[in-house]
Parts: structure tokens; sequence; C-alpha cells
């Protein structure tokens, strides 16, 4: 079975777009966050509002397609042992070590705590209060995705398992139910149960069955060829509607700003930007499929870096954005400070300590060995 490459390349994307978007953060009017800048910017909010819709959801249909090619090639036994070595070691790990410098970061903001690390981490691992973190109580942060990711996988192995063996025989019913699920205007309409599923629990403010939702869509993509062909059918008239319902979206946020709960305005509004997040997913895939094929020179190092970069990127900014916002610079300078010393760092992490170090690998869910350094001549 050939390797999709878009599927990579699109995921690789995704963990860059977080960089702006967590930078962005401290700067935003919507919610709070672990360093907040004293004057926020309105330009940086609107940039934080036009991702955070859409780039979650699509990591996780990403993850979900990139199931099915795993379980195609992989038993069982092996699947869960990878999901095991790569998402559960890594989340566990990240949380332990990774993500309190965030929370200690929180308490230090002006209303803060004061005190040192070593005495807020006895609080960290106590205060269950507020699972967000923002106010320094314990929290997963970031890495809410990894755990969701790791309970998805092994909650969908029955189900997933079931739907390739019933894909294997040509008279199942259920290639039937693909062909239909697979037509343009059946699909586009799943965005209306994936927004009634926005009603259910959601702890921490993730909703893992939205999640869950999206998830097993990204795997249904691959699960049948005439996806893939209404994907690419529908990818430009997608991006057409999404010129009109998202300036709709943007006018309603503005004006009335992120409404919930079950009133007409507040359903209407998760209505919209649920079909936003769903044309967006189909024109970005669809298009994506153009790219199934390439194979830059960087793709492995880059498929390699991707997930400890996830990993360390929010400490990261977090970190050099409590630094940065304490200088009287320009908003936009700041921005830009901690956006690009926070990838620099990141990536810095990763090249010269978490791949080449065998337990960092191991924690942080690497599974190969660094390749050897090639030997000067004549030695």
């Amino acid at each position: 079975m050939q390797r999709r490459y878009d599927i990579d390349l699109l995921r690789n994307l995704g963990i860059l777009l977080l960089f702006p978007f967590h930078a962005a953060r401290i700067f935003d009017v919507w919610d709070p966050f672990y360093v907040k800048n004293v004057a926020p910017s309105q330009g940086l909010s609107w940039l934080v509002a036009l991702i955070a819709f859409w780039f979650m959801p699509l990591l996780f249909w990403l993850a979900g397609s990139a199931s099915w090619y795993a379980l195609r090639r992989r038993t069982d036994r092996q699947y869960v042992g990878e999901r095991f070595s790569r998402l559960f070691v890594p989340f566990v790990a990240g949380t332990l070590i990774v993500v309190p410098p965030q929370g200690y970061i929180a308490t230090r903001m002006p209303g803060g705590e004061p005190g040192g690390y070593l005495e807020y981490l006895a609080r960290f691992f106590a205060d269950f209060s507020d699972l967000s973190g923002y106010t320094g109580a314990f929290t997963p942060a970031h890495l809410w995705f990894i755990l969701y990711l790791f309970v998805f996988s092994l909650i969908g192995l029955p189900m997933f398992r079931a739907l390739i063996r019933q894909l294997d025989d040509d008279d199942a019913p259920v290639r039937r139910a693909m062909g239909f699920l697979s037509r343009p205007q059946v699909f586009v309409l799943l965005f209306v149960p994936l927004t009634a599923v926005q009603a259910l629990p959601a702890p921490g403010g993730q909703n893992p069955f939205y999640y869950f939702f999206i998830y097993a869509a990204g795997f249904l993509a691959c699960a049948h060829p005439d996806f893939e062909g209404m994907l690419a059918k529908c990818r430009f008239p997608a991006l057409l509607a999404l010129a009109v319902t998202v300036p709709v979206w943007v006018w309603m946020l503005d004006h009335f700003g992120n409404l919930s709960g079950f009133s007409p305005a507040a359903i209407l509004f998760t209505l919209l930007r649920t079909l936003n997040v769903w044309l967006t997913l189909i024109a970005i895939t669809g298009y994506g499929l153009k790219l199934r094929h390439v194979r830059p020179s960087w793709l492995r190092y880059a498929n390699e870096a991707a997930f400890p970069v996830y990993i360390v990127h929010q400490t990261v900014i977090v970190v050099i954005g409590w630094f940065i916002v304490q200088q009287d610079w320009n908003l936009y300078v700041k921005f830009a400070v901690i956006l690009i010393s926070s990838f620099a760092a990141s990536c810095l992490l990763y090249e010269a300590a978490i791949r080449r170090l065998a337990p960092l690998r191991l924690l942080f869910g690497v599974k190969s060995a660094p390749p050897p350094r090639a030997k000067m001549k004549g030695t």
C-alpha cells in the first residue's frame, strides 16, 4: 500500500501553525492564557479566531486517516503497542515534566501567587479544580490532544477493524453505505450531527465526542476510494462556500461574541462555525490530494521532529513570552520575537537533545535511532 505523503505534509503544516497561534494567544482578547500581554491586539485576536476553528480538527482528521493506513499494515497487538509507546508514554512524560512550567508562569502573572517552583509543583499535582491550568491548577495543557488520540485509538479499534474486514468483502452492505456517505450532498450534511455532539460534556473545554467524530471521519475518508473522488470534486465549491460563510460567522463573532448555549442565536452561531470547520476540512484535504505523491527530501526529518516539537512548543512559547511581555516594546515586535525565538528554541531542543539522547527519544515517542554521523575521510 503506497504511502500518502499529503497526510504527512498537512500534519506538519498543522504543527507549524501552532507557533503563530499560541504566540498570538498571549495578545488576544478571547480567553485566558498562561501569560498575557497587558495591552491586547485586535489584529492578533482575529488571527487566533481564524485559525482556531479548524486547525485542531484538521490534526484529528489526519490522525484518523493515518490510523487507517496503520491498521492495514499492523496487527491489533502491534497497533496498540505502538499507540502506547508513541502516545501514552509521551503524554505521561510531557504532563510530568514539560507542562508544569506553564502553570508556574500563570501563577507569576500579576495577581498570582508568589513562591518557588518546587513549592508550586506540590500544588500542581494536588489541585484539580481547573483543568485549563490558567490558574496554576493541574492540567495536561496542550497535551490533551495526545491523550485524546490515545483514547480514540483504543476505543475506535474494534469498530475500525470490523469496518476494514467488511470493506474487504465485495458483497458487504457496508460498502454500499460507504458509497452513500461519499456522495457530496450527504457528506457535507454531516456537519449537522457534528454540531449536535457539541452539546455533550467537554472536559477542560475540549469535547471528546466532537473530536472523535472528526477522527472517525478522517478514517472513513481513506476507507473507500469514492471519498477521494468526492473530496477532489468538492474542494473548490467548499472554498467558494467558505468565502461566504466565514465572513458571516466573523460578523456574528464581532457583534455578539463567542455565543454558547441553546438560544436561537447561539444554535445558529454553532451551526455556522461547524459548517465552516467541515468545509475547511473538505477544502484542505481535497487540495492536499494533489500532494499525495510529493515527497520532499526533508519530509522524513520533519515527520520525526513534528511530534516532539509539538510536545515542547507551548511551554517554550509561554516561558519566552513571560520575559518578552515585560519589555517596553511595540506589541507586534513582541509577537515576532516570541514567534521566531520559540520556533528556533523548540527545533534546537529537538535536534540537540531529544533526537540524540536515547532516553529522551523514548519519552518523546521517537521510535527509530538517529542516523549515524558520517565519518571524516582518513579517520
